[in-house]
């Protein structure tokens, strides 16, 4: 039976530990920012898209790096 490397395992966690608070704090950096170069009433409604698509797609993308370190 193959068994997976307990330290691969542990980084992978602290992989994700990681990246998810490297993506939260980015998110809310570039969303601040968004707000202050954005003058109309609607785009600054739209704030928790914009927030949750830069989000998905920094971790996302981490996610895809890991992928290909792994494999």
């Amino acid at each position: 039976m193959n068994y997976v490397n307990p330290w691969l395992t542990l980084m992978s966690f602290v992989y994700f530990i990681a990246f998810g608070f490297i993506s939260f704090t980015s998110s809310r950096r570039l969303v601040e920012v968004y707000i202050e170069k954005v003058e109309s009433r609607f785009l600054k409604s739209l704030e928790p898209l914009v927030g949750s698509v830069i989000f998905c797609g920094i971790f996302g993308l981490s996610l895809i790096i890991l992928f290909n370190i792994l494999t």
